[in-house]
């Protein structure tokens, strides 16, 4: 590990007669160092134990960061979306990106790789997932207990020319394959972006690409796509993540007319709720919510800020129910830790499920990747002023 730094909140003062201990959280930052065979790194997902999934550029291998442990080569020839993938389960078992495997023809001069979810084997070795009804997939998620992905593809790699063909959201399972999930109404293409434990919801968006880039939420259950509005009837951006069992759904601000900027949280109870907006940021950004905590409670993200000599770039930011909306960098000031405030790029890309662990993906202000785990832990004190 390259770098540490530690800051905690100060805990309440207890009665010298009291030996009861008081937690209080202990933020630290831990920097992931580049791996020694790739030129630089990014990272894109967390297990419960810590274990991060990135990937290894220029050759686009699978990289693999156990906690302790030095970067591993996992292979694989991916493509990836940066921030999404490569897919990791919550308990690190599964692991899954987007590769490109042989044509079924490798002898066609005209056939092209085939482009399909692969499935870590170990080792270097990568599988491409069976029962497909796709030609060409690209995976976008994968449950918590790593039976399930989610994702879009096409039914033909190569059309006539002349001819559409639009994404197709899909589920799959390696004992049911790959299903095709409902169309929705009044969008051309579907994707799937988060899926439950028992694959029976999954969430997404609809759109209209490439007459029309917005995304709008979608949950299916079952197959039956539901679109996704708030209280007033208003549209919602993509989801792009939920809980375990998809009881709790985040996703995106809507970029269009008539919705709001904000990123939000479903649930069947309460319906939509706005995250608000981070303070100070520019008004109308669009905010992104790219996971959350099992309870809800605890939702992260980014949201992107033009800069006029470069473009957008994106800020991280930490929602809690009880705090609201905070951006990362002043997030971290508070608890004493001095980290991206001249990024130029800065990104909680994943989150563990019970709030401990968030995942940073960002580049530095001289353009160099950087990857760094935020870690939340508990600080029980006693009245002796010993630490437990």
């Amino acid at each position: 590990m390259k770098a540490i730094y530690r800051g905690a909140m100060l805990a309440p003062i207890l009665s010298l007669a009291s030996f009861a201990a008081c937690a209080a959280d202990v933020v630290s930052l831990v920097e992931l160092p580049a791996p020694d065979f790739a030129g630089t790194a990014g990272v894109s997902n967390i297990a419960a134990d810590g274990t991060v999934v990135g990937t290894g550029w220029p050759d686009g291998v699978v990289v693999r960061w156990k906690p302790g442990q030095a970067a591993e080569n996992l292979g694989g020839d991916t493509f990836t979306l940066e921030n999404i993938m490569p897919l990791i389960s919550a308990d690190g078992s599964t692991i899954v990106a987007g590769s490109y495997f042989s044509p079924a023809d490798p002898n066609d001069p005209d056939a092209l790789p085939v482009s399909q979810p692969g499935i870590w084997r170990g080792g270097t070795t990568w599988e491409a997932i069976g029962g497909t009804v796709l030609e060409q997939a690209t995976p976008f998620a994968i449950s918590d207990n790593g039976q399930f992905l989610g994702g879009s593809g096409v039914t033909t790699a190569n059309p006539p020319p002349g001819t559409k063909v639009y994404s197709q959201a899909w589920t799959w399972s390696a004992a049911g394959g790959q299903h095709v999930l409902g169309a929705v109404a009044g969008y051309s293409g579907t994707h799937a972006w988060a899926i439950s434990d028992d694959g029976r919801l999954a969430a997404g968006y609809g759109d209209n690409v490439p007459d029309d880039f917005t995304r709008r939420g979608v949950l299916w259950d079952d197959g039956v796509p539901v679109v996704l509005t708030d209280g007033e009837g208003r549209p919602v951006g993509q989801a792009i993540s939920c809980n375990s069992d998809c009881s709790i759904v985040v996703g995106a601000g809507f970029t269009a007319e008539g919705g709001s900027n904000q990123a939000w949280r479903w649930t069947a109870k309460t319906g939509v709720q706005y995250l608000g907006e981070v303070p100070g940021a520019p008004e109308g950004v669009t905010y992104y919510a790219f996971d959350t905590t099992e309870d809800g409670s605890k939702i992260v993200g980014s949201y992107p800020v033009f800069d006029p000599a470069q473009g957008p770039m994106n800020h991280g930011f930490v929602w809690t129910a009880d705090g609201g909306m905070v951006d990362l960098v002043a997030y971290l000031a508070e608890h004493g830790i001095d980290y991206g405030a001249n990024f130029n790029e800065l990104v909680i890309a994943a989150m563990t499920r019970d709030g401990r662990r968030l995942l940073i993906n960002g580049g530095d202000e001289n353009y160099q990747r950087q990857r760094a785990i935020v870690r939340i832990d508990p600080d029980a004190i006693f009245a002796n002023g010993f630490e437990q």
